[in-house]
């Protein structure tokens, strides 16, 4: 048997690398969605306002490592030697660049803080302080996950960051900028990187399968970038899965399967009937999710991102950018919803969320996911919360209404109240109802008192029977409010009907016929 040498399936085997590192970005023109952070580099090199340090916070799979380089790069960027020049225009490669790239600079140390948190890592790194560099402008440490370092490590730190040597530059990157200290986060110029938006990953992604030669559908990659959370490492890494499943043919079907996920197909008419308060349709659709290995957790979770989705079109239906539906999809779902009441959605979402605890503590998760179903679809078959509290008010308002038919303020058109501020102007209005009421009241009603509401009054001899009611009656008509008449005597007090003796009665009533005076 001769030996061929290596075959070529182990060529390949040895040329392999994974998209994360083959398209890691080595500039500051081929990071996405950082611009803020380039801007201000740009204008702090400019202007030579350096800082001693750096602090790079961001979710897994931003960059930060990968920035923390190229800014090493841009700190010791030199294309002659000896003349270092800080720039961030990096495309040429220099003669520190690559070494900085492939981590293995003299003058660049990384160090992992989640493997090394003591205060002896950080004396060692004092200790190479210490000495200038021996290739490039400055000696740069690059601390990942710096949150992990111990509370003594962290001290030791503070004392190099505040009197550092000139030739020294530090770069922190962490996930969890809260757990370090502030007087560590004071002293370092601090850049939030942003996760990256859906939009721009997918044409980030559109760019690499045409680089591959591979073949997909604009969802899939919808789908991969949305599944990334805005992680470029995850979506480079989820592509990469995805190119080899489907044999450099991404299609939508697979993608799906891949993730985990529920056809969403399949979840929007388990949504649709949940709504329509289906349980027997809905609990066999489960079921059959169920048998093709889909847990309980992941069909509620598809749920609660199509009642997302379903709340976002409802209240804008413009266009179907923000989502990821098919435009047939998308068109059926504006439809439906036009029938369904915004607190029903809000209300399912609720429960929803309620019922991922649940099922997620639950001793059967299936069990769980069947109940949460069934208290959903009668929950979705009960009248919105708004026509509930509107039944109740009309209720309470025509109870009182049968008990005192008098009007009340609280029961009438508050647009048709009138507040006569004055006495002269209240008469006015009850002669546009009854004029000849006008005349009663000038001849036999003296004013003592007037305020809104309330009018105290004095009656002359000879004054009709039921002048106080028609007068009442009428300014309540003519201006919608209740009023209190109040009579006295001539010498200003009211009257106290339960103290009238037969003497004063006849000054009162002088026309009355005394029968009895027991």
């Amino acid at each position: 048997m001769t030996d061929k040498g290596p075959s070529e399936d182990n060529k390949l085997y040895k040329n392999y690398k994974v998209l994360a590192r083959k398209y890691r970005p080595t500039n500051f023109t081929e990071l996405i969605g950082q611009d803020t952070m380039v801007q201000t580099l740009i204008n702090s090199f400019n202007s030579g306002r350096i800082p001693q340090a750096y602090m790079l916070n961001g979710i897994r799979g931003i960059g930060k490592t990968t920035t923390a380089r190229i800014l090493a790069r841009a700190l010791n960027y030199s294309l002659e030697k000896n003349k270092e020049t800080p720039t961030v225009d990096i495309k040429k490669i220099g003669l520190n660049c690559e070494a900085i790239m492939e981590s293995r600079h003299p003058d660049v140390f990384e160090m992992d803080a989640a493997s090394n948190t003591g205060i002896d890592n950080i004396r060692e790194i004092i200790g190479l302080a210490q000495t200038k560099p021996s290739l490039a402008k400055y000696k740069i440490f690059i601390i990942d996950e710096v949150h992990m370092l111990s509370r003594q490590a962290f001290n030791g730190l503070l004392k190099i960051l505040e009197e550092p040597p000139e030739h020294v530059k530090f770069i922190f990157a962490t996930t969890e900028i809260r757990k370090i200290p502030i007087t560590v986060i004071s002293r370092c110029q601090r850049f939030n990187l942003q996760r990256i938006a859906q939009g721009a990953l997918e044409e980030y992604l559109e760019k690499i399968i045409k680089i591959e030669n591979v073949i997909s559908d604009k969802l899939s990659l919808s789908v991969i970038a949305k599944a990334s959370d805005g992680s470029v490492r995850d979506a480079l890494s989820l592509l990469d899965q995805a190119i080899v499943l489907c044999e450099s043919n991404i299609t939508y079907e697979k993608i799906y399967n891949m993730l985990n996920y529920s056809d969403q197909g399949v979840v929007i008419d388990l949504f649709k009937i949940i709504i329509l308060g289906k349980i027997d349709e809905a609990l066999e659709k489960i079921k059959q999710s169920y048998k093709n290995g889909l847990e309980p957790l992941t069909i509620l979770t598809d749920l609660a991102e199509i009642a997302h989705t379903f709340t976002l079109i409802k209240i804008n239906k413009e266009n179907n950018t923000s989502f990821n539906l098919t435009n047939e999809q998308f068109m059926d779902a504006s439809q439906f919803i036009d029938a369904i009441d915004m607190s029903s959605l809000v209300h399912m979402w609720q429960m929803l969320l309620k019922g991922y605890k649940e099922i997620e503590y639950s001793f059967n998760a299936f069990m769980s996911l069947e109940m949460l179903l069934v208290k959903l679809c009668y929950s979705s078959q009960l009248p919105p919360i708004s026509d509930i509290i509107s039944k109740l008010e009309s209720k309470i308002i025509t109870e009182r209404k049968t008990i005192d038919h008098s009007p009340r303020e609280d029961d009438i058109n508050i647009d048709k109240i009138i507040r006569p501020k004055t006495y002269e102007e209240a008469i006015s209005i009850v002669g546009d109802y009854d004029i000849r009421l006008i005349g009663l009241i000038d001849d036999y009603i003296k004013l003592v008192k007037y305020k809104i509401g309330y009018i105290e009054i004095e009656l002359l001899n000879g004054y009709p029977d039921d002048i106080i009611n028609n007068f009442k009656s009428t300014l309540e008509k003519a201006t919608s409010l209740n009023w209190d008449i109040n009579v006295t005597d001539s010498h200003n007090k009211p009257i106290n009907k339960d103290a009238l003796t037969v003497e004063n009665f006849k000054n009162y009533f002088p026309d009355a016929e005394i029968i009895n005076k027991d």
